[in-house]
């Protein structure tokens, strides 16, 4: 406990410090014990659920105004639809009630060519109108089933929405109760909260906009990456309907730092089925762990997804990961390689990504 008071007051000083003097938290301090490091992680964890559970509560508030906005609208569109209804009723009770016998009638008892061509047009005329008065009736009540079937949608988001929002509620709640017992647990309670104070203040002031940064540059530059492969030789290999795009971590890490120079102090590798982006600029240290998956919707992609996000030695909560990956593009499209190829696989081994690629639709 002594050495844990220790480093808690070392910690506290040097971020009291740091927060005077405007610098950045330092990446290169001795480790802290493993008991205040989980308590730090999980006092960012608390941050990051407050910002989720922000985002999910605005959704929530943006679903249920589209609700009501399409609900004011299929009312007014139930209104229209109502005297379609009735004029399309008239149409059909005059066909059954032997109006079309009578312009069949009045056709064959034409007495001459001019009134047979003025009953016909009178007639095509007529005709014309009721076919005119059934498709408008058609596509009116197919436009309102369609217009339901989208409110029935909107009200399973706000459903899944609510759920999730209380889902995450609890998550929140569950973690500060656990942080309040390791807080009063830890053996001076004061200090340790001034550390989770300042680390959440650096958090919300600099660590998140720096790592969305260097998402924000990642996601530009894989923009670029098509042109790359394209006028890199030896990238692309072909054997008859068959393609393989094989890139290795030597040259993507040659082709970020090209496309921006922050990736200098990063480097990228591939193994195992997994990307690792890890680096250190002097300011901030992160490592970013994931994967590529080929997907089909809303196109044919190879995505990445984030399985571990490390910033500065402190693991950030599946929330964050979540919400970069809903911010930021780090996929790859073989269309804007290749027209008309599809990617049908996807591997990362002995430094290498290797995916394979086949004509498609």
């Amino acid at each position: 406990m002594r050495r844990l008071l220790i480093a808690v007051l070392t910690a506290s000083a040097i971020l009291l410090f740091l927060t005077r003097t405007n610098a950045l938290l330092p990446v290169n301090a001795e480790p802290l014990p493993e008991e205040t490091r989980k308590l730090l992680e999980k006092s960012l964890s608390v941050v990051e659920l407050d910002r989720e559970i922000e985002r999910i509560s605005n959704l929530k508030g943006q679903t249920q105004t589209e609700i009501e906005i399409r609900e004011k609208r299929l009312s007014a569109q139930e209104i229209a639809i109502a005297v379609h209804r009735e004029k399309a009723g008239r149409v059909l009770r005059s066909y059954y009630m032997g109006y079309k016998d009578f312009w069949l009638s009045a056709l064959l008892n034409a007495n001459s060519l001019p009134e047979l061509i003025r009953v016909w047009d009178t007639m095509d005329m007529i005709l014309q109108s009721d076919h005119k008065t059934m498709d408008n009736y058609s596509a009116d009540y197919q436009e309102l089933k369609l217009g339901y079937g989208q409110l029935q949608r909107d009200k399973n988001d706000l459903d899944a929405v609510e759920r999730d929002l209380i889902a995450q509620r609890e998550r929140i709640t569950a973690l500060q109760q656990e942080l309040e017992q390791a807080i009063a647990a830890s053996g001076d309670e004061k200090m340790m909260l001034k550390l989770m104070e300042e680390l959440q203040a650096y958090w919300k002031n600099v660590g998140i906009y720096e790592v969305k940064q260097h998402f924000r540059a990642l996601a530009d530059a894989m923009k670029n990456l098509p042109d790359y492969v394209k006028d890199t030789p030896g990238i692309i290999e072909s054997n008859g309907l068959k393609t393989k795009l094989t890139i290795s971590d030597e040259q993507l890490n040659e082709f970020l730092r090209k496309e921006d120079s922050r990736f200098d102090d990063f480097s990228f590798t591939f193994d195992k089925d997994l990307l690792t982006m890890e680096g250190d600029n002097g300011h901030i240290q992160v490592k970013i762990q994931g994967r590529y998956t080929v997907e089909e919707e809303p196109e044919n992609s190879i995505r990445f997804h984030v399985d571990s996000l490390i910033f500065n030695g402190l693991a950030l909560p599946d929330t964050t990961r979540a919400d970069l990956e809903r911010e930021f593009d780090l996929g790859f499209y073989p269309q804007k390689l290749i027209k008309f190829v599809k990617a049908q696989s996807v591997e990362m081994k002995d430094g290498k990504l290797i995916v394979q690629l086949a004509i498609g639709g």
